[in-house]
């Protein structure tokens, strides 16, 4: 430490010397204008270096820099979450859209089960993409911490300890990009932590981590820029590419992007031109290599879901009129999430007016103005024209929230007034009153981007429904318990299902296995093969609504959650207003058929129909379980009437037009039928022998050429019951989330039919003998046994993970084996490094090496910094 004191003592005289009839050359090499980060444009060195803030300034300085960068973000998020009343300062939370939908129930899952695989998606399958998309940040292992029933609170300071983060690392690549520690960099950091991007795509807490990882990248390209190691650009990008594959992939866009914006400012010599692009993409394909195991199971889950289906197709070359795009800079645009929404590019008035001044400032040079102008060009592009978008956007246009990457627009105006603000010489007329001027303009910003962020967030509060705190953790308690009785009841594998759930993914927050999902990784045929029995399913998500007593069987739902009557089903539990209902005639995971089963699905069919032969093909009988019952159909000018006269079976009804807009039984309303998701089997009423059910079904069109004898069925319990037997065949013996044992017999050469959806990465064994596996229904994974009693058992590994293990283990060796070639030296000596100067010293030293031929005296020549390996000739 004495010896770090006395060398920043040592520099002051150091440039003071140069400064006084030194010229230019001679300042530079007393006082080096390159830090160990960053070497400036030509035009930071006009300035005399006595005018450079010192070592020591910067050392008392930088804690309070990073401090205020932190802190100053996270506590106006707080304000303004206080003001919006969100607990525990009220009973609003931050519930809404996707965060209400989807990411607070994988925030939960969490506790339960494993990385690769759940029976809580979607009856079963990969889980690794939902994993790396949307909660494989290491920050998210802080919601282990935080009870699933206050997970909306825990998820609320989350976002603020992500806003924070993100206001640190802008503060610390713009101390070492500017090479200025002023109390201007936490007011930059802080517009950008804040940037109405924020504001609007919090909802979507994992893209906030690309806020945060964006500019430690930077700050590692600019040191390979520099001259220094990659370890800073690699070991961040690994980390990017854990915490938001999807994000990283737009910021390694940006990243090029702003390689050729920095080699263009400085015009290096070829060798070096050659030798940053070679060091940029050997550490980028390296940090692929190391992070294979997850991106290559991830992009192999999201093929089979979205990126595998057509999505919005937009006809038009344009996203927006050209001339829309300048209102998006200013604060209190209207918020939207749409697709049609325009993007949000707003992150303080002053670094609007700074960037301007950017391209007027005579200390900035033409060729760094022009080359900013070229950025900026290209990132507009991007905005406006939808190819380009798409490309951003991993060739894929988005499902609302557009323009995911036009935070680095904000990040780019952000270091465009770092700039400026970097380049005023301490003689400009108002320096003195600098920290003043700064302090007010820092205070205003803040106002104005708390402003902004507060009404940002009440636009889009006006849009979607906020979740009450008290109603989330009632239902959370109302459900746990009740999960915690079927478990305590039954040990084996089944499945479970709510008819009320707050959202579509209920299961992976309480951990049991289920039916329903919605997210971006789904899987196709799970969701087609819902659909065609009559559930409610939309393009991305499967719900409950719409089950009946035989798609319960033979999916083995043995518990069903509801505040409703469900005939048939034993009552096993009561909870608040809720009833857990326990299904007597749940088949197992797997059942032996009595019949031929065919590989596709049956077409063409109603979701009733679509049963009976299901059953046909498993039992071998032609008896019908469902089939038609007498009714009497009134046609009106906007409602149907059904008169239906009961035969003490239920009654469903499959009502699939979307003229359809409410249904009423005997004058009780039971739902609305205008959204599609509720195109959908509805369970009507079990009226008795002699009985008459009245159904009024109101619509917005004439609807006279329905049959309602196919859309509207009775279900034969009996019937049900005894072809049900005949299919309780096997005895599952472990299931866990990468092996299922069972027993099965078989009498005649028969196919053993599972509820496992047929992904790949599943393999069978009969009798401990590897057998090939087929599928049924387009759906799920069957195997061929012979006659007698067979012991089955299938294994889970996720698709993928071998190749990118693979990838990662050649990696590794890759990078060890140039590790030991950069240390081997023809004369067997390794070079060592020099630790006899503090950081920004500049001058000669030696020191004593040893090698294969004795101990020798070596030179090093003129030098800055620790680190630097001596390359000088021996003396």
């Amino acid at each position: 430490m004495a010896a770090l004191l006395a060398a920043v003592e040592a520099v002051p005289s150091a440039v003071a010397e140069a400064a006084d009839g030194a010229d230019s050359n001679k300042a530079a090499r007393a006082y080096p204008s390159c830090s160990l980060f960053y070497c400036p444009p030509q035009r930071y060195t006009k300035f005399p270096p006595q005018e450079v803030i010192l070592l020591k300034s910067r050392i008392k300085h930088t804690p309070l820099l990073y401090a205020l960068a932190f802190l100053v973000p996270a506590l106006l998020l707080l304000v303004v979450y206080a003001r919006l009343g969100l607990a525990p300062w009220g009973d609003n939370t931050i519930l809404m859209s996707d965060m209400s939908s989807q990411y607070v129930e994988f925030f939960c899952a969490l506790k339960h089960g494993d990385v690769f695989f759940s029976w809580s998606k979607a009856l079963g399958t990969s889980y690794i993409g939902v994993f790396s998309y949307y909660v494989s940040s290491p920050l998210s292992l802080l919601t282990l911490l935080v009870p699933n029933e206050y997970m909306p609170m825990g998820l609320m300071f989350l976002t603020v300890l992500k806003v924070g983060l993100a206001g640190l690392t802008c503060c610390i690549f713009l101390r070492s990009y500017l090479r200025h520690s002023a109390l201007f960099l936490p007011m930059l950091s802080t517009c950008y932590a804040l940037c109405s991007y924020t504001a609007a795509y919090s909802l979507c807490i994992m893209w906030l981590d690309g806020l945060i990882w964006l500019p430690v990248i930077l700050l590692g390209l600019e040191r390979i820029l520099a001259g220094q190691r990659p370890w800073l650009f690699f070991g961040s990008l690994v980390v990017c590419f854990v915490s938001t594959w999807y994000i990283s992939y737009m910021i390694g866009i940006f990243c090029c992007v702003w390689l050729v914006y920095r080699e263009w400012c400085e015009v290096p010599a070829w060798k070096d031109l050659l030798r940053h692009i070679r060091s940029f993409l050997l550490s980028a394909l390296a940090a692929l290599g190391v992070t294979a195991w997850m991106w290559v199971p991830s992009l192999l889950a999201i093929f089979s879901g979205k990126l595998g289906d057509a999505t919005m197709d937009y006809s038009s070359l344009t996203n927006f009129p050209l001339w829309q795009l300048p209102s998006r800079l200013f604060s209190g645009q209207p918020a939207g999430l749409t697709n049609s929404a325009l993007p949000y590019l707003f992150c303080g008035t002053v670094i609007l007016m700074l960037a301007l001044v950017f391209f007027f400032s005579p200390a900035i040079s033409g060729r760094n103005k022009l080359a900013a102008l070229a950025v900026l060009v290209v990132l507009v592009l991007s905005l406006w024209l939808s190819p380009l978008d798409k490309v951003w956007h991993l060739f894929q246009m988005p499902n609302w929230f557009p323009y995911r990457y036009s935070f680095v627009f904000s990040f780019f105006l952000v270091v465009l007034a770092g700039q400026v603000l970097a380049a005023l010489p301490k003689s400009f007329p108002t320096w003195k009153l600098a920290p003043v001027v700064t302090l007010v303009l820092f205070c205003l910003t803040a106002w104005e981007l708390g402003y902004n962020t507060q009404t940002t967030m009440l636009d889009i509060r006006e849009v979607f429904h906020c979740q009450s705190y008290a109603d989330y953790v009632a239902y959370y308690q109302e459900n746990e318990a009740l999960v915690e009785q079927a478990q305590e009841a039954d040990t084996d594998f089944y499945r479970m299902a709510a008819t009320y759930d707050r959202g579509d993914n209920s299961p992976l927050s309480f951990g049991y296995a289920g039916i329903t999902h919605y997210s971006s990784i789904y899987n196709k045929q799970v969701n087609n093969f819902l659909k065609q029995l009559g559930f409610a399913q939309g393009w991305m998500w499967s719900v409950y609504y719409g089950s009946t007593p035989v798609t319960d069987s033979l999916l083995g739902v043995r518990y069903v959650l509801s505040d409703q009557e469900f005939p048939g089903y034993e009552e096993a539990g009561h909870s608040g207003s809720l009833t857990l209902w326990e299904n007597p005639d749940a088949l197992p995971l797997a059942y032996v058929a009595q019949g031929q089963v065919t590989t596709e699905l049956p077409r063409g069919y109603t979701p009733f129909q679509t049963q009976n032969d299901l059953l046909t093909q498993l039992t071998g009988s032609t008896q019908e379980v469902f089939s038609s019952i007498d009714l009497e159909v009134q046609e009106g000018a906007n409602q149907i009437t059904l008169r239906i006269h009961g035969t003490g079976n239920p009654v469903y009804a499959y009502l699939d037009q979307n003229g359809f807009t409410a249904l009423s039984v005997d004058g009780e309303y039971r739902c609305s039928l205008t959204p599609y998701e509720e195109q959908r089997i509805h369970y009507l009423d079990t009226p008795d022998e002699g009985e008459t059910l009245e159904v009024t079904i109101a619509c917005n069109t004439t609807l006279s050429s329905l049959d309602w004898e196919a859309l509207v069925q009775q279900l034969d319990q009996d019937a049900l019951r005894d072809a049900l037997a005949l299919l309780d065949n096997t005895q599952v013996d472990t299931v866990t989330n990468s092996r299922v044992s069972l027993q099965a017999t078989a009498d005649t050469p028969s196919t053993l039919v599972t509820t496992i959806p047929a992904e790949d990465g599943w393999t069978a064994y009969v009798d401990g003998k590897k057998v090939d596996t087929g599928v049924c229904w387009d759906t799920f994974l069957t195997v061929e046994l012979t006659p007698g009693t067979h012991q089955v058992t299938f294994r889970y590994t996720s698709p993928g993970l071998t190749l990118g293990l693979g990838l990662g283990g050649i990696t590794v060796v890759a990078f060890v084996g140039w590790l030991v070639w950069k240390c081997k030296k023809p004369d067997g000596l390794k070079m060592p490094w020099c630790n006899q100067a503090p950081r920004h010293f500049s001058g000669q030293c030696s020191f004593v090496g040893s090698s294969a031929k004795g101990r020798r005296r070596y030179s090093l020549g003129p030098h800055s910094g620790r680190g630097r390996r001596c390359m000088a000739p021996n003396t």
